[in-house]
């Protein structure tokens, strides 16, 4: 069934357009062993990405991106496994443009970013993140989804329109008790939003220019891709059944960028509507606002220097309430959220010569002092093949947003050949 769809892949877009399809993609190794004793291995095994696009006259165009990806890790090592096991087939963009005068859509699978300033945006939340795979391909950390994209081009401003029909949550390792209040937690049930057309998640976006300052403007109506945890007690057993499920919420958000000689000043921030309008629910996210200030220096053309002021502030938070209504359900007041959170990140970029480069990416939280890095070394070893070295850590205390995902810390190397 893999090898028949394979061969479609491969000959239905010449079949149908000829000489203006053109076919690429990459082959690539990947070994990622994990920091933690007894250092086993994460990911191990081989990519095969097969990219194929063409024209379709003058105001069409496609574009599929197809993996073949054989991850050993997931293979049966038995002698009477199956060959086929570990092999999964499955796109990662696939898409129409429709190009008008004064317009353009894209309708398929594909990613869709907001926002100006780096690694973390406020206003970009389109597209889910995939925290287990972090490593050196945006296809591999983020998830794209099926989407309807429209850019209106009106002079200085251009609008763009989003429709996701589908949600499509982020891949996060969640940490669970087993007890609340003393009591046991019986089960945790998954809730996901219906597949139907009243959930669908839509955004509005406007980008346009004012005295040497880019701005956007957006709107989202979607929701939450991390998921909001629920307890409910049950009497009759006497311990507790955990829901697992994701609010709806609407942002508000706004972008700019400026640039003046070797720097550049950047802002993004958005306001988070949630369901817990006043408060008062505290196994719900307060609405909130979420800003992020920051700074390029480009003290040459091969050195990118970049660091970032970054704020969270929960609003309508009673702390007293909190405090009170946690201890009557027995909630552990370790799990507490704070008004105010801050952090800072951190980006260098160097080009060390023609064949390699250096990218050093780390986020700081400052009240619990744990943190996130993520170094990347690129070598072009020779024309279409690229090695790739680096890590994601993770450090802090237990129970800090980093350190309590210490154990997904890992090293990556990648040997890619593109064609």
């Amino acid at each position: 069934m893999k090898a028949r769809f394979f061969l479609w892949f491969i000959a239905l877009p010449f079949f149908l357009f000829g000489q203006q399809a053109e076919l690429g993609g990459y082959v690539k190794f990947f070994a990622h062993p994990n920091l933690n004793a007894p250092y086993p291995f994460d990911h191990l095994g081989t990519r095969l990405q097969l990219r194929l696009s063409s024209a379709m006259g003058e105001h069409a165009a496609f574009y599929s991106a197809l993996d073949f990806n054989y991850e050993a890790m997931q293979a049966n090592p038995a002698f009477d496994g199956k060959r086929g096991q570990g092999l999964s087939v499955y796109p990662v963009e696939t898409y129409i443009d429709l190009f008008f005068k004064y317009l353009d859509v894209r309708l398929g699978q594909q990613f869709i970013f907001w926002g100006k300033t780096d690694w973390i945006n406020p206003t970009d939340n389109i597209n889910p993140w995939d925290y287990v795979n972090i490593s050196a391909e945006v296809e591999d950390y983020r998830l794209p989804v099926t989407a309807a994209k429209m850019n209106v081009y009106l002079g200085p401003v251009t609008l763009q329109s989003v429709w996701v029909p589908r949600f499509k949550a982020n891949r996060i390792p969640l940490q669970l008790p087993d007890t609340m209040g003393g009591l046991p937690v019986r089960s945790s049930v998954t809730r996901l939003p219906e597949n139907r057309l009243s959930n669908s998640e839509f955004g509005l976006k406007a980008d346009f220019s004012f005295w040497n300052v880019d701005y956007s403007l957006s709107y989202y109506n979607g929701y939450d891709k991390n998921p909001t945890i629920r307890m409910l007690f049950e009497p009759q057993v006497h311990d507790f059944l955990r829901t697992i499920g994701y609010d709806r919420y609407q942002i508000f958000g706004a972008d700019f960028i400026t640039t003046f000689n070797q720097w550049a000043i950047k802002g993004e921030g958005a306001y988070f509507l949630t369901k817990d309008r006043n408060g008062k629910d505290i196994e719900r996210q307060n609405p909130y606002l979420k800003y992020v200030l920051g700074l390029d220096y480009l003290p040459t053309n091969d050195l990118t220097l970049n660091v970032q002021f970054i704020q969270t502030i929960l609003l309508k938070f009673d702390r007293d309430y909190e405090r009170s209504t946690r201890l009557h359900l027995g909630m552990p007041l370790s799990t507490m959220p704070d008004k105010f959170t801050q952090s800072l990140s951190g980006r260098v970029q160097y080009q060390i010569g023609d064949f390699t480069s250096l990218q050093f990416i780390s986020v700081y939280n400052l009240k619990d002092g744990d943190y996130f890095v993520l170094p990347i070394l690129n070598y072009a070893f020779t024309d279409g093949i690229n090695i790739y070295g680096g890590a994601t850590l993770f450090e802090g205390k237990k129970g800090s947003p980093f350190g309590r995902n210490k154990k997904y810390s890992r090293a990556f190397v990648e040997v890619k050949y593109s064609f």
